[in-house]
């Protein structure tokens, strides 16, 4: 065989070999740049945080929402690029809107097209932020730590964090939301003196109004938001006594702070002043033990 012809088909299945691992090589350097980019977004919008401190509840919110835009876009064009490597789709598709779309179409992703317009309106609607504490679907409760277009993020009492897809979310419960009423229950025996026992229950009341008056919702009508005494509501025998209600109108971030200290304060008052707490009792005839 002349040499002429060997050298040619050697220098040919060199190129075939080159041209067979350019895409892959291609892909790679592709795949590093795009984590990279995303990387730098993330320290690039926590560093704004740390110099703006403007309100860092929003600036959070903010930042998980730019942070999921980012990476989307990002991996998106990404994956884009590498289909055009290995010649999928035309590389001039990568710079049209229709490219994302077919992507996703293809894909058939309802579902993530369903969390996207979810998630949309969750954020238009600032129906929560970082930092709130809300109900998910009346079945998870949490901190929210993370909102993205696809899943928000809530961290539970037991520190396990759950992500939950917008497009599940059904109903909301944002317990952070400007304002949030404490509502405390006190059931009294019914033999204890009605008049000590509202005389306690409102000096209860000042306690706490004075000592967390910086707690109070003072938005408006200041009487509106103090700690007072409702009353009795109710009078329940399995109880064993009657129940009185107080309630207070507070920054919803101290909500449940205040509820706890205005329970220990109760039982301080009542120790103070002899009077007892209600509790479930059993009622027994005498003639007949088992009734």
């Amino acid at each position: 065989m002349n040499l002429n012809v060997i050298e040619e088909l050697k220098n040919l299945n060199i190129d075939k070999i080159s041209i067979g691992i350019k895409p892959f090589v291609s892909s790679i350097i592709v795949l590093v740049l795009a984590f990279i980019l995303i990387k730098l977004i993330m320290l690039l919008t926590a560093k704004t945080i740390e110099i703006t401190k403007f309100n860092e509840q929003r600036e959070k919110t903010l930042k998980s929402i730019v942070d999921s835009v980012a990476a989307y876009f990002i991996m998106t064009f990404a994956v884009l690029t590498i289909m055009s490597e290995f010649g999928l789709i035309k590389k001039a598709t990568i710079l049209t809107g229709a490219g994302i779309f077919t992507l996703v179409a293809g894909l058939g992703a309802q579902n993530l097209i369903k969390d996207f317009i979810n998630g949309f309106f969750l954020l238009f609607e600032r129906q929560m932020k970082v930092g709130d504490f809300v109900a998910i679907n009346e079945k998870f409760f949490g901190t929210v730590e993370e909102i993205g277009l696809r899943a928000t993020a809530i961290r539970e009492w037991s520190l396990t964090k759950i992500y939950i897809p917008n497009g599940e979310i059904k109903t909301l419960k944002n317990y952070y939301k400007e304002k949030s009423r404490v509502i405390i229950e006190v059931i009294v025996p019914f033999e204890q003196n009605h008049d000590e026992v509202e005389k306690a229950l409102k000096d209860v009341c000042s306690i706490i109004n004075e000592k967390y008056e910086d707690r109070l919702y003072r938005i408006g009508n200041t009487n509106y938001s103090e700690f007072d005494l409702v009353g009795v509501i109710s009078l329940d025998g399995l109880q064993g006594g009657a129940k009185y209600i107080i309630t207070g109108v507070v920054l919803p971030h101290y909500k449940w702070s205040i509820r706890n200290r205005t329970y220990e304060t109760v039982l301080r008052i009542f120790n103070e002043r002899n009077l007892k707490i209600g509790y479930p009792r059993i009622w027994f005839n005498k003639e007949n033990p088992k009734h």
